[in-house]
């Protein structure tokens, strides 16, 4: 019986993935971090994050490693700062594909981003505003927001600057309430 390669291709993903939930499952956030490093665990947060940026539509959950990062003892600052970097840099490459993108993205979602480019351009002095906003508080993908303004060919600089400020509020701020909230839970539920 031959097993065909591109079954093998699809399948090792899956395993991957599988092998990782049972790993960080059943290990604590200073073990994870005693395996990794902690050089590498930046590096690490910095490609999750990076990846998360990248993927169109369908985030990479990078807030998950972010948090057990935190938690188990590496500086949450720096865990911030390396994970919003990441994230500003694959939502680059998103305002890029939708700069240049009228060939790449189908028609039916290129009119629904061009109608949220004309809402949003109507509006032109609340939008850094909405950005940070956006960028600070929701946990969803900059996708939506970074490719229709490449599409609308809306300033790069004025997307990305406060885009970016505000993931580094979000990703910074989930550093350290994780930091709290694992020492609280901890200090409830073992200490009791």
């Amino acid at each position: 019986m031959k097993i065909n390669s591109w079954y093998i291709l699809r399948l090792t993903p899956l395993l991957l993935f599988i092998g990782a939930t049972v790993f960080f499952y059943y290990s604590s956030p200073e073990e994870i971090i005693r395996i990794i490093g902690i050089e590498n665990a930046y590096v690490l947060m910095f490609v999750l994050a990076l990846l998360g940026g990248l993927s169109t539509f369908s985030g990479v959950p990078y807030h998950v490693v972010l948090v057990m990062l935190a938690s188990g003892g590496l500086n949450p600052l720096l865990v911030g700062i390396s994970a919003a970097s990441g994230v500003i840099v694959g939502d680059s490459t998103s305002y890029y594909l939708g700069y240049s993108g009228g060939a790449i993205i189908p028609q039916g979602i290129q009119k629904t981003l061009k109608k949220f480019c004309a809402f949003c351009l109507a509006r032109p002095r609340v939008l850094p505003i909405a950005f940070f906003i956006y960028g600070s508080l929701v946990p969803f993908s900059n996708d939506f927001i970074v490719i229709s303004m490449g599409l609308a060919r809306y300033s790069f600089w004025r997307v990305m600057i406060p885009l970016g400020l505000g993931n580094f509020v979000f990703n910074i701020s989930l550093a350290y309430l994780a930091v709290y909230a694992y020492s609280f839970l901890k200090s409830v539920f073992f200490y009791i």
